[in-house]
């Protein structure tokens, strides 16, 4: 019998991985603000992770292969693990899914840190390039985030014929 590695034998949800993620990157954030103005680290903060969720999005297309809307259904049940999420399903078509997020665990997660000023460069930036990655042909259209004070975020993917 295999003996699991303290890792394997606990798996941490993504949200966990992002709450590590902003305490680890908040000072230097911080740090880099002092000196080239707040507006202007976190646009930095927000380009990395932008440039890693397109990535992300490329590697889920090309590990599952198939990259339509069920895909990506399977792919945002997972979104909240570790957490309390909360959503709508508006609709949902072979073109299109649609839904609000009414509770979300990341905006609670850096509110119970004390780094909600970080949510959207950390975390509701990564939806677009995602989708972009995940598939070319599918967009995100959103107007809003609790992140940034809303009742609910928005989420309307749709896929587009090349």
């Amino acid at each position: 019998m295999k003996v699991k590695t303290p890792f394997e034998a606990h798996k941490l949800s993504r949200i966990e991985k992002r709450a590590i993620e902003a305490l680890a990157v908040a000072p230097v954030i911080k740090a880099v603000a002092q000196l080239i103005g707040k507006k202007e680290a976190l646009a930095i903060l927000q380009e990395v992770n932008q440039k890693e969720a397109f990535q992300r999005g490329q590697h889920m297309r090309s590990k599952v292969g198939r990259t339509g809307i069920a895909e990506l259904v399977d792919e945002v049940a997972g979104w909240g693990e570790g957490g309390t999420w909360e959503m709508k399903i508006i609709e949902r078509t072979p073109e299109t899914y649609y839904f609000n997020v009414t509770r979300c665990p990341y905006y609670e997660k850096y509110r119970e840190l004390g780094l909600e000023e970080f949510g959207v460069a950390m975390s509701c930036c990564r939806d677009k390039p995602f989708a972009s990655g995940f598939h070319p042909q599918l967009k995100l259209e959103r107007s809003q985030t609790i992140m940034e004070g809303a009742e609910y975020c928005d989420f309307r993917y749709s896929l587009h014929a090349a």
